[in-house]
């Protein structure tokens, strides 16, 4: 398929693979015939023929399936009328909710569901697999993750020396060459001679960075969870040291949510939070203390506006996408 990036490419490849009857072979085993063309909207067009009737399947792949891409791939599931999800992976319960809302999907492993025209196939036997390209990705491990946080907001600087980059990222030297070998690799960047490269299809790689961030780096940082007798928005934070993040950030930055869950991120110790804010240690308080990950200091005395964004697409609900397109429409779009 020519809308696919290499990552992409060899999920569904991968997929297609492992299928429980083998797709390539459907054909004596269920009377279904399928290949993949280049051509069609989101990732490409794959047909099958099912009893001499072609079909054809709108495809949209992913790494992973969570449950802040579930409001999107309702909306493809209504804009498509055969839609066919194809993932790396996709949790037991977002593969539930997907089933509920008939929308099709095919894991790298073999697992699929598909309800169409009266047909009804569901593979649900085969257990989760890593595929191995992402095992030797560096950019994506949690160091390449706070690399690609710094170039998302700054693309021009994939341009500096990689001893100034790793400066201004605050990591080893030697990861900056992993990190851009692994942007190569897929598709992210591409190389214009020996010294020059170009990004290619920037908002795909801020997709991804949401998904990896939350599943890999986000879970590192968490620190302790907290308590406030008063009003949030009372709160004076130290901006060099601590931040809101999340869906307060976002009401600072857009007057459009209304927070009822709390996060900030802090260089701050326990005891500082609460002798400068008084914040009460509560092991279910309403407000979650992350490490503040980042070198800069950000200028909108809130997190960054693409992590209050990855923070509320994480989250999910209808009024935190909504939150979060004004987000990116005003402070990130123009960056990518």
């Amino acid at each position: 398929m020519n809308n696919v990036n290499d990552m992409e490419k060899e999920i569904l490849d991968t997929a297609i693979r492992n299928y429980p009857v083998n797709l390539e072979s459907l054909k004596e085993t269920t009377g279904i015939v399928s290949f993949a063309i280049e051509k069609g909207p989101l990732d490409g067009i794959l047909e099958i023929i099912l009893n001499g009737k072609r079909m054809s399947l709108i495809v949209e792949i992913k790494n992973e399936i969570r449950a802040h891409h579930l409001h999107q791939l309702e909306s493809y599931n209504h804009q498509y009328e055969n839609l066919l999800v194809v993932a790396n992976r996709i949790f037991p319960s977002i593969k539930e909710q997907m089933r509920l809302q008939e929308i099709n999907y095919l894991e790298a492993n073999g697992n699929f569901f598909f309800k169409k025209e009266g047909i009804l196939i569901f593979i649900d036997t085969q257990k989760p697999m890593i595929m191995s390209h992402e095992k030797r990705n560096r950019a994506f491990t949690k160091t390449g993750l706070k690399v690609l946080f710094y170039l998302l907001q700054h693309k021009n600087s994939i341009n500096l020396t990689q001893r100034e980059l790793a400066e201004k990222v605050g990591v080893g030297l030697g990861n900056i060459p992993q990190v851009i070998e692994g942007l190569k690799e897929t598709g992210y960047l591409v190389s214009l001679n020996n010294r020059e490269v170009v990004w290619e299809n920037r908002k795909a790689l801020l997709q991804r960075w949401v998904d990896e961030y939350g599943t890999l780096l986000k879970p590192k940082l968490k620190k302790e969870r907290y308590t406030y007798q008063g009003n949030w928005n009372e709160i004076q934070f130290n901006g060099k040291m601590t931040v809101w993040g999340g869906e307060p950030a976002a009401d600072l930055l857009t007057k459009f949510l209304r927070p009822e869950k709390f996060i900030l991120y802090t260089k701050e110790t326990r005891l500082n939070l609460m002798k400068n804010y008084r914040l009460i240690p509560k092991q279910e308080g309403e407000i979650e203390a992350l490490e503040w990950f980042w070198k800069e200091e950000t200028k909108y005395h809130t997190a960054p506006p693409l992590l209050v964004y990855a923070d509320l697409m994480l989250e999910g609900g209808k009024r935190n996408k909504e939150t979060a397109e004004k987000i990116f429409n005003e402070f990130i779009q123009s960056n990518l």
